[in-house]
């Protein structure tokens, strides 16, 4: 819990500064490559949490994986990390990464909704999913579809911390939870 919400802090913090400065679309291309770079590459990570490593080196490092990237969001991104380096938190970039993605999505009025069926869903209900589950939460739905054939039958809805679950199996279960209750 307290990595989150140190996260949020820095990751919040950069969302503002990009937002004020219409930098948002850039940072939101720059920053994933970054974080994921630092969340896969064991070698990469261990350099930059490494203690006795100074912080120079770790900018340095930094500064050559951001080199291809040249413009004005990827300086203001630079300098976030390298008060990000400076204040300690470099095991924390790939959760900062998350949570200013998610502020994006909030800013956006955007919610990703997860959806598990037992087959590809055809883009009429894909559609018809998105519009329904768009007028219950009031924002614009990102459909991540997940095919899981052993549902059988129904879908099964993931929507931030809110679970929507019409499958078979889970009528199933509710019809045996319901019989086992029953007195004879």
């Amino acid at each position: 819990m307290l990595q989150r919400n140190i996260a949020s802090r820095y990751a919040t913090a950069l969302f503002l500064a990009a937002r004020d400065n219409g930098q948002l679309e850039a940072v939101e291309t720059a920053f994933p490559p970054i974080a994921n770079a630092v969340r896969d590459e064991s070698d990469l990570n261990r350099f930059l949490v490494h203690p006795a490593i100074a912080p120079a080196e770790k900018k340095k490092v930094l500064q050559q994986l951001m080199a291809g990237l040249k413009d004005k969001a990827n300086e203001m991104l630079f300098d976030y990390l390298c008060l990000v380096v400076d204040k300690q938190r470099e095991e924390y970039i790939p959760l900062m990464c998350e949570v200013f993605l998610e502020r994006l999505m909030e800013h956006r009025s955007q919610v990703t909704a997860r959806v598990e069926t037992p087959y590809a869903l055809t883009e009429d209900l894909k559609q018809g999913l998105r519009d329904k589950l768009g007028k219950v939460t009031g924002k614009t739905i990102l459909l991540e579809e997940v095919v899981k054939p052993e549902l059988m039958g129904g879908v099964l809805v993931r929507l931030g911390d809110r679970v929507i679950d019409g499958t078979v199996m889970h009528r199933l279960d509710q019809m045996k939870e319901t019989l086992k209750a029953v007195k004879v």
